[in-house]
């Protein structure tokens, strides 16, 4: 049974969480990887507790969790701030998990690759305004994402990314999902479900020609 890595899957409601039920489904062994747990309660008992703003972090993750042919970056530091607002520190700490932490994930990875099919898959995001920090720091991993495509197609491994889009996993007030619901060509807010099913396909043997690509699963919404 082939094994993939989820990271950030400690929320019931969470982009992970769906995609852990997912790949599941499609026959993967999945390990997780979250830090810290979250308030809204855990979607599974977590398999890895790591804080990815430490270094060393990504060499204990993969001692821990094994061989894995499939890799999925799902976890995110995100804190609301402006331009004037974000402090030294905060904006650090997004950089440090969202971007440096995928950077070294992506890298241990390619290190451990034992050959054959390989992928990684990110969760990116638009996120700008009162997001800075958080919006930041997914533009880096995009451009991260190229670069691996990149650099380890020669090792038979894809690098892809998705966009989902805003997802209605719990955060959202009532005005501004009617507001979103209202904007987005198919109708409805988004589902984990929507983008779990995507990234799932991106892991498995029939995406193995797509790579370097930051992919939209939104509902349309980015067209507008």
């Amino acid at each position: 049974m082939p094994r993939a890595l989820v990271t950030g899957a400690s929320r019931r409601q969470g982009l992970a969480a769906a995609l852990v039920r997912a790949l599941e489904r499609d026959g993967w062994d999945v390990v997780t990887a979250g830090f810290p747990p979250s308030d809204t309660g855990e979607a599974r008992e977590i398999d890895i507790r790591e804080d990815l703003a430490d270094p060393d972090a990504p060499p204990r993750i993969f001692d821990a969790a094994g061989d894995v042919t499939a890799m999925v970056l799902a976890h995110a530091h995100s804190e609301h701030g402006s331009v004037v607002e974000t402090s030294v520190d905060d904006f650090d700490r997004h950089m440090a998990v969202n971007a440096r932490g995928s950077l070294l994930l992506i890298a241990e990875f390619a290190r451990r690759h034992r050959g054959g099919r390989g992928s990684i898959v990110s969760y990116t995001s638009d996120a700008v305004f009162d997001e800075v920090g958080y919006g930041a720091s997914k533009g880096a991993l995009d451009r991260i994402t190229v670069a691996a495509a990149l650099e380890l197609a020669p090792h038979g491994i894809t690098v892809n990314a998705i966009n989902p889009g805003p997802v209605d996993t719990g955060w959202m007030t009532p005005e501004l999902a009617a507001h979103i619901e209202r904007r987005t060509p198919l109708g409805r807010l988004g589902r984990a479900e929507d983008s779990a099913g995507l990234v799932a396909f991106l892991c498995s043997p029939g995406a193995a020609w797509i790579t370097g690509q930051i992919l939209r699963c939104d509902g349309g919404l980015s067209l507008l």
